[in-house]
């Protein structure tokens, strides 16, 4: 079974994380929600504290996986809060599971699949962690902030590194091969019933938020948020993401 941890009383937050990242991104919004809520956070397969054995993580093998830790728990439904990967695991969930979510937030994620391009990139970002996962480390993870945003944020950077080089590398490339093969499920846009929040960095060179805001559609029950962060918008905006969170 998947690591986690859970804290709080009232109504469940289920937090997923993203890529190279752990349970340990969300430990300042922890402490904030768990006065008000019953928080989850799950490290992911084949990161922080929890192995894999698979060569490939799909989005629907990890949905099954949370959903285990979910059961384990007796918890029959949640609000799921996915950064990038975890949006991805979140998407899965909604459209597996669509009974045990009460409402998704995305951070810095997308309904959509990678292109070919993206793809690609996978594939020798995977090479890559093989050979010199700290190389690797080193370049991408900065880019993940907004230009504006890295020297205010260096301490952030450096502990998101930390936890990054912890990262096994079958988990690395594991993830990397499962984020590739990931369908294509904007349709949980239009068909899921609970409240969508969607978080959007304008500065995001991970996920295209000009190609997301396009597929958005004007429905009562989606709550679109833009600001001026990268891909690390529960860090370089933290607390607009509180006040969001802190809403549901």
């Amino acid at each position: 079974m998947l690591n986690h941890e859970i804290t709080g009383k009232g109504k469940t937050l289920v937090f997923l994380h993203g890529f190279l990242e752990s349970i340990k991104i969300w430990d300042s919004l922890v402490n904030k929600l768990r006065n008000d809520y019953q928080v989850i956070t799950i490290d992911l397969p084949g990161h922080g504290k929890s192995d894999t054995t698979r060569d490939i993580n799909t989005m629907e093998e990890i949905a099954d996986d949370v959903i285990e830790v979910l059961n384990n728990l007796k918890i029959d439904k949640a609000t799921f809060i996915g950064h990038s990967m975890g949006g991805y695991v979140t998407c899965a969930i909604a459209e597996l599971y669509p009974n045990r979510v009460e409402n998704i937030v995305l951070i810095n994620s997308s309904t959509l699949p990678d292109d070919e391009t993206k793809k690609n990139q996978r594939l020798k970002a995977c090479k890559t962690a093989q050979e010199n996962l700290k190389g690797l480390v080193t370049v991408s993870i900065p880019s993940l902030f907004a230009a504006h945003h890295r020297e205010k944020f260096r301490d952030s950077i450096e502990f998101i590194k930390d936890i990054a080089l912890k990262t096994p590398i079958n988990g690395v490339c594991a993830a990397l091969k499962g984020m590739r093969e990931r369908p294509d499920r904007s349709s949980i846009l239009y068909d899921f019933k609970g409240e969508i929040y969607i978080i959007i960095g304008e500065n995001d060179e991970t996920v295209n938020p000009e190609l997301l805001l396009t597929l958005i559609p004007n429905s009562p029950n989606i709550h679109l948020f833009t600001n001026k962060s990268g891909h690390m918008a529960y860090i370089e905006n933290f607390d607009d993401v509180l006040a969001i969170l802190s809403s549901i």
